[in-house]
């Protein structure tokens, strides 16, 4: 009986040290997914054409799964997210331009 004692301590033991370690990826992973997210949000702020980098680099990864895909996919270009010349990104670059103060002089 004291060996099983000893062995249901010992294994709770290395189940709370689990749950430590697991509770600090978490936090870990947390404050890098927030960090980017901050990152993310300056790089739109500065340059605007970042969205639409990203919206190309997602279409890239769609049209790559599609391709690979051994189903037969019919879809237009909105769906794909390849409607690049579409007036959102140019309604979004407006509403930041008017969130940017605007630059005096010849630097315009």
């Amino acid at each position: 009986m004291r060996i099983t004692a000893q062995q249901d301590a010992e294994r709770a033991k290395y189940v709370v040290i689990g749950a430590q370690q697991e509770k600090k990826t978490i936090i870990t992973r947390a404050k890098g997914e927030a960090q980017s997210a901050e990152l993310i949000g300056t790089a739109v702020k500065r340059n605007p054409g970042f969205m639409k980098l990203r919206r190309i680099d997602a279409a890239r990864d769609i049209a790559d799964v599609v391709a690979h895909s051994g189903n037969k996919v019919y879809l237009n270009a909105d769906s794909l997210l390849l409607n690049l010349l579409g007036d959102a990104d140019e309604k979004f670059e407006k509403s930041i331009e008017h969130e940017q103060p605007q630059k005096k002089g010849w630097f315009k």
